[in-house]
């Protein structure tokens, strides 16, 4: 059986004189959709179906998340000398 199958992978950059979503800064226009997008998001994970289910070779394709990543943060030294680790991914 053929699959239609998404992968994403976007990381929206910080915008100082952006809105605030989930404790970082937007591009304004942007966090107004992000409701809609998320809704999206959702009502395509109720099609959704995992890759050979039951079987040992089973691919988890029912997920989308988000996180905050810290990667660009200049961090330099203290706690974390080599960058402050992302946050946790949570579920959409």
């Amino acid at each position: 059986m053929a699959l239609l199958r998404f992968n994403l992978d976007l990381a929206i950059p910080e915008d100082p004189a952006g809105t605030l979503v989930a404790g970082v800064k937007i591009n304004s226009l942007l966090a107004q959709k992000i409701p809609d997008i998320r809704d999206a998001i959702r009502g395509l994970k109720s099609y959704a179906t995992k890759i050979n289910a039951g079987q040992l070779n089973e691919e988890i394709t029912v997920k989308a998340s988000w996180h905050i990543c810290h990667h660009d943060d200049p961090t330099v030294g203290g706690l974390y000398p080599l960058g402050k680790p992302c946050e946790p991914e949570r579920e959409i």
